[in-house]
């Protein structure tokens, strides 16, 4: 009888032992799962507190311009004699962010314009240009200001290297994280400027611009 009134109490000590360890553990289970929601809730609040852009991303933008002489004066390339006609651009752009608002970046152009006459004006600048950039949710406003060169050519005539002041502002939509596609418009400022001040020359040109930015 005491052999088993022994056997008894150990059995009920061990299972009393087994029922202490179980029931922190249930606990624990508990404590995780009402966690669960909390953690979900901040990774919601991190994702979408996070900018579109930050310091260090980059993109390349590709345009495609109309491009209209804006004003008609001096004898390179037949500006004040009203010659020149509505021409075309391209362009191919590296840019990357300081700030996730303000972006540094280089440009290169390649334009024409037709003449009256049925010649050409061309036109390479190569601008190195600084961006600010508002953003709203998903929408995207950047303001370019830029200062270049550029080789112009018309007949045989060649002028380089010829100051190219630039500005610009648009509208963008961020379509996906890579991509973001937009509509623009730019004034360009090309002097030339010769020993003799008569041949002294100032092309102004506007453009409407449709873009595309690769964000990486």
């Amino acid at each position: 009888m005491k052999r088993f009134l022994a056997l008894f109490c150990a059995l009920f000590m061990i299972s009393s032992f087994a029922f202490a360890d179980d029931e922190p553990q249930i606990n624990t289970n508990e404590d995780i799962d009402q966690e669960k929601p909390e953690n979900s809730e901040k990774d919601v609040v991190i994702k979408t507190s996070v900018n579109l852009n930050e310091p260090g991303d980059q993109y390349i933008k590709i345009a495609l311009m109309m491009t209209c002489p804006l004003n008609f004066g001096g004898d390179f390339p037949l500006y004040r004699e009203g010659k020149l006609i509505t021409g075309g651009a391209g362009s191919l752009g590296y840019h990357r962010f300081l700030t996730s608002w303000w972006a540094w970046g280089l440009d290169v152009y390649f334009g024409y314009h037709p003449t009256l006459g049925e010649n050409i004006f061309t036109y390479i600048p190569l601008v190195l240009s600084t961006t600010i950039q508002p953003t709203y949710r998903r929408f995207e406003f950047p303001i370019t200001a830029g200062i270049g060169v550029a080789m112009e050519n018309y007949l045989s005539r060649t002028y380089f290297p010829g100051l190219v002041l630039r500005g610009s502002a648009g509208a963008f939509f961020r379509a996906t994280p890579s991509w973001s596609f937009g509509l623009e418009t730019d004034f360009m400022f090309m002097p030339q400027w010769y020993d003799d001040p008569k041949y002294n020359d100032y092309g102004v040109f506007g453009s409407l611009i449709i873009s595309a930015r690769y964000h990486f």
